[in-house]
């Protein structure tokens, strides 16, 4: 068993390895995929503001009339004046909010190919994984096999066929025919 503990180290250095880009990789897509969801919802609460406002400046707009036709104001230069400008002002209002909400859709998108683009790769992972496994397979004493020597053989065993008596010599992954 004490044989196996140079393997089993390498092993199970390589699998950690392995395991822990897998990790970072799911942890990045979720993030990046958190961030596109934040986008989604920063989009979808600029146009509810955007609207919001719009509503906001319509009954506004009317209520002005309103008042400006009980007062006769609706033929006054003026008066037309300024309500144009208001309404000026309101469109500008909402375009505001949509492209600050457009702007921060962008920014959030942005920073999730970011950070999708940033997760580990697999190729330079399964490259450590091997350093690492070589190394931790060193660090438990173990040592490359090297090919079978006849100092290595474990036994040797004699087959009496009728037509042609065989050595064959066994050891360690080892099945030869060594002669007659």
């Amino acid at each position: 068993m004490a044989q196996f503990i140079p393997f089993i180290a390498a092993a199970a250095s390589a699998v950690s390895t392995i395991a822990e880009t897998a990790q970072a990789r799911k942890v990045g897509e979720a993030q990046a995929r958190g961030l596109e969801e934040q986008a989604r919802a920063a989009s979808l609460e600029a146009g509810a503001a955007e609207e919001t406002q719009r509503r906001q400046a319509r009954e506004a707009f009317g209520e002005t009339r309103a008042a400006g036709a009980q007062l006769g104001l609706l033929e006054s230069t003026s008066f037309a004046d300024v309500y144009s400008q208001a309404a000026t002002a309101a469109e500008l209002d909402a375009l505001n909010i949509r492209y600050e909400g457009e702007g921060r859709r962008r920014g959030l998108m942005f920073e999730a190919g970011a950070t999708r683009a940033a997760k580990p790769l697999w190729g330079p992972a399964i490259l450590s994984a091997g350093t690492n496994a070589l190394m931790a397979f060193s660090a438990a004493g173990g040592k490359m096999p090297t090919k079978p020597t006849i100092n290595d053989l474990q036994e040797v065993k004699i087959s009496s066929r009728k037509v042609k008596p065989r050595v064959y010599v066994t050891g360690p992954r080892m099945l030869r025919n060594v002669g007659r």
